[in-house]
C-alpha cells in the first residue's frame, strides 16, 4: 500500500481539487431534482477519472462504480447534490451566482470530498479489492431523494453491503468528528389539524360553534400526550409551530388550522404521539360541536448507525486526524433529520459529523444565508474516507 511522502502528496492534491470542486459547486447551486448541471459536471469528471458512470439515476443522481475484479468487500459512499431556496449572504468570492439559492447545508462540501475521494481511489485501484460505489443524490432536502435513487437500484448490480455518509457540523472545530453507533438522529413528521366550526355574528354566539375556543382546548390537550405517553427516558419532541383562524373582529370564525412538527428517535413513539393527537383533538372538536381532522406527513426515519460500520469509520478517523480524542462520541441522538435513514433501512451503513467550525469568523449555522465552512475540514473527510476503503478493501 501507499506509504509515506508518495501518500501525503496524494492528499494533498485531492485536497486541493476538493477545494476547486467545493466552490464550483457553491458557485452554481441547483434546487431539489433540479441537479442538472451539476450532475454533468460531475459525471465528467468521474468519467476523466476512468469510472464507468450512470447518470438520471433517481431523477438527477449520478453513480460510478469501481469494479476492482478481484473478491472484497462491497461499499459506497454518498453524497448530496441539491441546494437551499436562500439568499446567500457571506460575501465569499465564490458566492452563489445563482439569487436566491445557495448551498447552506454544506452539500457542496460532501460532494466535493466524495468526488476527491473517487479521483483518489481511481489512481491506486490495483491496491484495492472488491467494489466501490460512488453514489451522488438528488433531492435530500425535498423528502424524497434518498428513496428515489434507492427505487432505480443504486444499492444493486453489484450489491452494496454496506455505506457511508458524512455531513457538515459547524458546532465543532475542523480535525474533529462526532459520531455514535445506534440512534443519531430524528424521524421529522409534520402535522396538520384543520378544525371546523360554524360561523355566526358575535352577537349571536349561541347559534355558531367558534372553532378557535375549540382550538385553544385541543392544544391544552395536546400538550399532555408528552408528559403521559412517552417515557422521561426517551427522545421526543412535539410542537405547535403555527395557527391560523378567523377573518373579521366581529365574526365568530367557522374554521381554524394548525401545524407543526413531531421528532422522534423511537417509531413506536411517533406512532403513540399520533394516535393520541388524532384521539384528542377529534374528540375535544365532537364534544365542542364542531369537527378535527388530523392529517400527518411522513419524514424521515431516523439515522440509525450499524455498530460493525460506526467501528470502521473510527478506527479510520483515528488514523486520519490528529489524535484519537479528534473523535468526539456523542451520547445523545441529534433532533434533526437526515434521508441517509433510508439507505440504512435497506443495508448497513453509518454517517459521521464533519467538524467544519470557522477558526478565523462566524461560521454560521446549517440552513443560514451566512453559512462559511471552513474549507480545511474537506482535507479530513478525504482521509477518512479514503481510509474506510483501504480498511475494507484491501488486504492489510
Amino acid at each position: 500500500m501507499l506509504e509515506g511522502k508518495q501518500f501525503e502528496r496524494m492528499y494533498k492534491d485531492a485536497f486541493e481539487k476538493a477545494v476547486e470542486y467545493r466552490r464550483h459547486f457553491h458557485q452554481y447551486p441547483e434546487l431539489s431534482f433540479e441537479e442538472f448541471d451539476t450532475a454533468e459536471y460531475i459525471s465528467k469528471k468521474l468519467l476523466d477519472f476512468g469510472y464507468e458512470v450512470s447518470t438520471k439515476i433517481g431523477g438527477t443522481g449520478v453513480v460510478a462504480v469501481l469494479d476492482t475484479g478481484r473478491f472484497g468487500a462491497s461499499i459506497a459512499f454518498r453524497a448530496d447534490m441539491d441546494a437551499l431556496p436562500i439568499l446567500e449572504e457571506t460575501g465569499l468570492p465564490f458566492e452563489s451566482k445563482r439569487v436566491g439559492v445557495m448551498h447552506g447545508c454544506g452539500h457542496d462540501c460532501h460532494m466535493a470530498i466524495v468526488l476527491a475521494t473517487a479521483e483518489l481511489l481511481s489512481k491506486v485501484k490495483d491496491h484495492l479489492r472488491g467494489v466501490i460505489k460512488f453514489i451522488f443524490q438528488p433531492g435530500e432536502e425535498a423528502n424524497g431523494g434518498a428513496k428515489c435513487i434507492i427505487n432505480d437500484g443504486v444499492l444493486k448490480k453489484p450489491k452494496v453491503d454496506g455505506i457511508f455518509a458524512l455531513h457538515m457540523m459547524p458546532d465543532i472545530p475542523v480535525g474533529t468528528i462526532a459520531v455514535k453507533a445506534g440512534y443519531m438522529s430524528a424521524t421529522d413528521d409534520e402535522f396538520y389539524i384543520k378544525i371546523h366550526g360554524m360561523e355566526a355574528h358575535s352577537s349571536e354566539p349561541q347559534i355558531g360553534v367558534n372553532a378557535i375556543v375549540i382550538a385553544s382546548q385541543i392544544v391544552n390537550g395536546l400538550m399532555g400526550i408528552m408528559a403521559t405517553n412517552i417515557s422521561p427516558y426517551d427522545i421526543a419532541t412535539f410542537s405547535i409551530c403555527k395557527i391560523s383562524g378567523g377573518e373579521a373582529i366581529n365574526v365568530i370564525p367557522d374554521y381554524v388550522e394548525m401545524s407543526g412538527m413531531i421528532r422522534c428517535v423511537e417509531k413506536e413513539n411517533k406512532l403513540i404521539i399520533r394516535d393520541k393527537m388524532k384521539l384528542i383533538s377529534e374528540s375535544i372538536a365532537s364534544a365542542m360541536g364542531g369537527k378535527a381532522n388530523v392529517e400527518f406527513i411522513s419524514g424521515f426515519p431516523s439515522v440509525n448507525n450499524d455498530s460493525n460500520l460506526t467501528q470502521d469509520v473510527i478506527r479510520a478517523a483515528e488514523k486520519s486526524l490528529e489524535s484519537k480524542e479528534d473523535v468526539i462520541i456523542i451520547e445523545r441522538p441529534h433532533l434533526g433529520s437526515e434521508d441517509f435513514a433510508y439507505y440504512q433501512e435497506e443495508i448497513p451503513g453509518a454517517m459521521f459529523m464533519l467538524g467544519c467550525k470557522n477558526p478565523d469568523g462566524e461560521t454560521g449555522t446549517l440552513h443560514t444565508s451566512v453559512l462559511n465552512i471552513d474549507e480545511n475540514a474537506l482535507k479530513y473527510g478525504i482521509k477518512i474516507f479514503t481510509n474506510i476503503a483501504f480498511d475494507l478493501c484491501t488486504d492489510q
